[in-house]
């Protein structure tokens, strides 16, 4: 193989180069004269050493897709979490006040005509709490008159702010709460017709009060008038109240009972059928623990 002299960058040159000479004037010895496209060739094809560092415009669309994706996503699930809040209704624990162990706030029901009725009826049960509390004082009043049924009535009175008080809240008042804060009638249907049961026994159980019959626990109507006409003033008193307490049971919670009567007669979802088959799908247990959770 011929050996080219001119491409030898080490040869003796026959000019020798002086500081006046040009060391880029030859194209041949000049390492700069040609062009770098920086490729490399492989099987006749071209490929840019770089690559398409730096362009990326595909890449990048791609990503912001994904991530628009993904945030799609994430308030999708969002907005998913917190419609089954609202429909199984679960908060943070806030009444009573001074020791929360059940949430009731009628503001998340969304409905104004629901929210209403559920309204009422929680001033229903707070005037039921003040009205047993008053008949307790009425009795003690009775016996300090010489009532001569005074120590029956009081002992019955005291019991029923304590027995009475609980199960109206966990038998009648806290169902329907619950049912009330659901959107879909199916899942509304045992609680209305626990609602409707024990409710029903509340009303009989507060005409029986207003009668005011001697060693019933009552300071109703009965005893009120013997009161009144023994001169015995400050028991007397005490009993109009509690009169006027069990007559507003009677009259609001029959208004309300009926209210609730017909908003169920107006939602076919609320049936004995519906009511039966969420009982039979959960528990007594696992609908009690609602009365804690919700």
């Amino acid at each position: 193989m011929a050996y080219r002299q001119t491409n030898d960058p080490f040869a003796d040159s026959s000019q020798h180069a002086t500081l006046d000479t040009d060391p880029f004037s030859d194209p041949v010895k000049d390492p700069f004269s040609q062009p770098n496209e920086s490729s490399v060739s492989f099987g006749g094809q071209s490929t840019n050493a770089y690559g398409d560092y730096g362009r990326g415009g595909g890449n990048d669309t791609s990503r912001a897709d994904e991530l628009s994706r993904r945030e799609a996503e994430l308030a999708r699930r969002e907005q998913e979490l917190a419609r089954r809040e609202q429909e199984n209704a679960i908060h943070r624990n806030n009444w009573p006040p001074f020791y929360p162990i059940v949430h009731y706030d009628p503001n998340t029901i969304e409905d104004p005509t629901k929210r209403q009725t559920i309204t009422l009826i929680g001033y229903q049960w707070y005037a039921l709490a003040a009205t047993l509390i008053i008949n307790m004082l009425g009795c003690i009043f009775l016996l300090l008159a010489g009532a001569s049924e005074g120590g029956a009535d009081l002992a019955s009175s005291i019991s029923y702010v304590v027995v009475i008080g609980l199960a109206s809240f966990i038998l009648w008042f806290r169902p329907i709460y619950l049912g009330y804060c659901r959107t879909e009638g199916k899942t509304m249907a045992v609680f209305f017709y626990i609602y409707f049961l024990f409710g029903g026994f509340h009303l009989l159980y507060s005409i029986y009060m207003l009668v005011g019959i001697p060693s019933t626990g009552s300071a109703g109507l009965i005893n009120t008038i013997g009161m009144f006409t023994q001169g015995h003033i400050l028991a007397a008193v005490f009993g109009t109240i509690s009169t006027v307490g069990w007559a507003f049971q009677v009259l609001g919670g029959g208004f309300l009972y009926k209210r609730v009567w017909d908003f169920k007669n107006g939602n076919g979802d609320i049936s004995m059928e519906n009511a039966t088959n969420q009982l039979k799908a959960s528990s007594i247990k696992t609908i009690v623990l609602h009365q804690s959770r919700m």
